[in-house]
C-alpha cells in the first residue's frame, strides 16, 4: 500500500473544498502563550492552507512547508505567505528566528523527535511549537450507525501512525526540547449538508484507500446517496487534540 502521507495531493481539490476549518480558539491559545513577538511563523505540513491562512492574519510573515505541491498550487494563500515545497524533516531555518511553529493535523506523519528538536532550535526565546490535530470524528443522530459501520470497513486501511503517533503531548515531553508543555483539548460540533459530509469523509486517507479497492468514486457516490437518505444535514462531533511546547 502506498504511503498515504505522500499521496494527499491526489485529493487536493477535495481537501480545499471539504476539509473543516480550524476554529479561531486554537490560534488564540497560541497567541496567549508566546511572548517573542508576531514577526514570523512556520506551518509544517501546510496542506491546502486552512491553518496557514489563520496564521497569516496574526503574523507578519508565514512560511508554509508542504511536500506535495499539488495541495498548495491552487490554495490562493495570502501575499504574506511564502511556500517551501519540501518535507518537514528537511526544512531548516535560522536559529532563534521564528516566533511560532505549528503543524495542523500533520505532526503524526513526521519524525516527531527530529521535528521537536528542530522547532526548539528555530524558535526565539518565548516562542512556541504547537502541533494540533482533528482527532477521530463521530457522527450524531440517525447517520451514526451507518458512519460507525463504514469506519469499521476503513479501519484495516488506517496507517499505524494514526494510532501510534497521535499523542502529541507525550511526543513533546519525550523530546525534552521545551521548557514546558501545555496540552490542548477542544470538542467541536459541525453540522454539514449531506453532500459536504460525504465529501469530508472522502478526504480521510484510509477511506480513500478503502475506496480504491471498492469501487472508487462509485463508492463515495453511494456514501453521499446514503447520507442524503438520513436528511439534509449530518452532525459531526470533532475532538481537537494538541500540545504547545514553549521555548524558555
Amino acid at each position: 500500500m502506498a504511503d498515504p502521507s505522500r499521496n494527499f495531493g491526489e485529493a487536493a481539490a477535495r481537501y480545499a473544498e471539504f476539509r473543516l476549518d480550524y476554529p479561531q480558539e486554537i490560534f488564540d491559545f497560541l497567541l496567549s502563550h508566546i511572548t517573542s513577538g508576531r514577526i514570523c511563523a512556520v506551518d509544517l505540513g501546510a496542506g491546502s492552507g486552512q491553518a496557514t491562512r489563520k496564521l497569516s492574519r496574526i503574523f507578519d510573515e508565514v512560511i508554509a512547508v508542504e511536500p506535495d505541491g499539488r495541495l498548495v498550487e491552487d490554495a490562493n494563500l495570502p501575499a504574506n505567505v511564502n511556500i517551501k515545497i519540501e518535507v518537514a524533516e528537511t526544512a531548516d531555518f535560522a536559529t532563534e528566528s521564528l516566533d511560532a511553529v505549528i503543524s495542523a493535523t500533520a505532526f503524526h506523519w513526521m519524525d516527531q523527535m527530529l521535528i521537536c528538536d528542530n522547532a526548539a532550535r528555530w524558535l526565539k526565546p518565548g516562542g512556541a511549537f504547537f502541533p494540533f490535530a482533528l482527532d477521530a470524528f463521530q457522527v450524531a443522530g440517525e447517520a451514526s450507525d451507518y458512519f460507525t459501520d463504514e469506519f469499521g470497513k476503513w479501519r484495516p486501511y488506517r496507517d499505524q501512525r494514526l494510532v501510534d503517533c497521535y499523542d502529541y503531548e507525550a511526543a513533546l515531553r519525550e523530546s525534552g526540547a521545551f521548557a514546558s508543555v501545555i496540552p490542548y483539548r477542544q470538542t467541536l460540533r459541525h453540522e454539514l449538508p449531506s453532500a459536504a459530509a460525504a465529501g469530508l469523509m472522502s478526504t480521510f486517507s484510509f477511506a480513500r484507500d478503502y475506496a480504491r479497492d471498492h469501487g472508487g468514486e462509485d463508492y463515495f457516490q453511494s456514501v453521499k446517496d446514503t447520507l442524503t437518505g438520513f436528511g439534509e444535514a449530518v452532525t459531526f462531533i470533532v475532538p481537537i487534540i494538541g500540545a504547545l511546547g514553549l521555548k524558555a
